[in-house]
């Protein structure tokens, strides 16, 4: 309604202009708040056929918010299966770190709640699909049979997840920053593996939001960033010591999304600098984020101005604000501009481990350390690639490339 095309830097071509399709046969669970809801449901429209009836058929629970928003339904648990390719995507909310102080046999779907289910993780897990069975695999068929007659279905149940994409709660939900440790990220990536069954995990880092008050807020953020990347780096796959997890992968959400910002903040007058390849180039000249609208409301910490708009207010009136399709509140993002980048980041992500011919897909134990140096390599280019500001490359868009990632060689 009250919004303005992006910058003419943000509207090049390749840039945000394009749309993403996706195949794979995998089993993903997307797991975190409702920032991680917003950016599953986006993967999801990259995967889903457009005849796919999502609120009908994926929606497994969700609550409405009596206190504050009684009328907006908010997602609990999503399951979408057979997507494009043959694969399941699954979404579990939560709003803190998963750990095994919080779990419950039965867990709690409502706003602010601490506890996450069991029953949730089975239900997930038992959920059964028809999966199409081509006509290839029919061992009888009668000569008057149409090719419509020739595809059947099988019913198949989920059983596990190859692949979990973790968002560490936003401020807000996390009262202090600090209470992120390297423990408490170690011990959700143990749970995840444990109960669904993951072999990889990617990490998104954790971006800016209207719950970042203080500079000392957005120091800590970068520090839970690099300990995202250390654990990411050091990860040693042990089954005998009971770790399922073979890999993780981190997918740099907030070097893209700083990007965002940082490219409008400019566009706006703003004084910043756009040299992204600068080390430690998104904690210089960063108080220009805490220029924000006046407290409007008693739920919400107001937003950053050059987050939300795209021209300089004259007054702090959240009203005179002309959004700049980039996040709606401060909080959450546009999912049709940042959509598209964040799926093909995590695609580009899984085909780093699951593409391809590799030991540790074959499950040599003694290769591992061999693949885990490629998979970095190819973690730092799918970045680059895509959790940047760096045009998609044009022929991707001309020929409409479809990018795939497989669970088996």
């Amino acid at each position: 309604r009250n919004s303005s095309d992006l910058t003419s830097t943000l509207s090049d071509r390749g840039v945000l202009d394009f749309k993403v399709s996706i195949s794979t046969d995998l089993n993903m669970i997307f797991i975190g708040d409702s920032i991680a809801s917003q950016l599953s449901q986006a993967f999801d429209a990259t995967v889903l056929e457009p005849h796919y009836d999502y609120n009908s058929n994926s929606v497994k629970r969700h609550f409405h918010n009596s206190q504050h928003f009684p009328e907006v339904a908010h997602i609990c648990v999503t399951e979408s299966a057979p997507i494009r390719g043959g694969g399941v995507s699954a979404y579990m909310r939560h709003n803190l770190m998963i750990s095994s102080s919080s779990m419950k046999r039965r867990g709690v779907c409502g706003h602010g709640s601490k506890l996450w289910g069991l029953d949730v993780v089975d239900s997930l897990l038992d959920y059964q699909y028809q999966h199409p069975v081509s006509k290839q695999q029919h061992r009888y068929k009668s000569d008057n049979q149409s090719d419509e007659e020739e595809l059947s279905h099988r019913s198949t149940r989920v059983g596990r997840f190859n692949a979990a994409i973790l968002k560490i709660p936003a401020l807000g939900w996390i009262k202090d920053i600090n209470s992120v440790t390297k423990e408490a990220i170690i011990e959700e990536i143990d749970l995840v593996g444990k109960y669904f069954g993951v072999e990889t995990v990617i990490i998104s880092t954790l971006t800016f939001s209207n719950n970042v008050k203080t500079l000392d807020d957005w120091e800590g953020i970068q520090k839970v960033n690099e300990m995202i990347r250390q654990i990411a780096k050091s990860w040693e796959f042990s089954p005998t010591k009971g770790i399922s997890v073979r890999l993780i992968l981190v997918q740099e959400l907030a070097n893209f999304t700083n990007q965002l910002i940082w490219t409008n903040a400019k566009h706006m007058g703003y004084d910043v600098d756009l040299d992204f390849s600068i080390n430690g180039w998104d904690g210089m000249k960063a108080s220009f984020l805490l220029d924000r609208f006046e407290r409007v409301s008693k739920y919400f910490w107001p937003p950053s101005i050059p987050m939300v708009c795209s021209k300089r207010p004259n007054v702090t009136n959240v009203r005179s604000c002309v959004q700049n399709k980039i996040s709606p509140d401060g909080g959450h993002w546009c999912t049709p501009t940042l959509g598209p980048r964040y799926s093909a980041s995590i695609a580009c992500l899984l085909g780093c481990v699951y593409n391809g011919e590799s030991g540790y897909l074959l499950g040599v134990v003694d290769t591992f350390k061999i693949v885990n140096k490629s998979v970095r390599v190819c973690e730092d280019e799918c970045n680059q690639r895509f959790m940047s500001l760096v045009p998609v490359d044009d022929e991707w868009i001309d020929d409409g490339a479809t990018l795939y990632s497989r669970s088996s060689p």
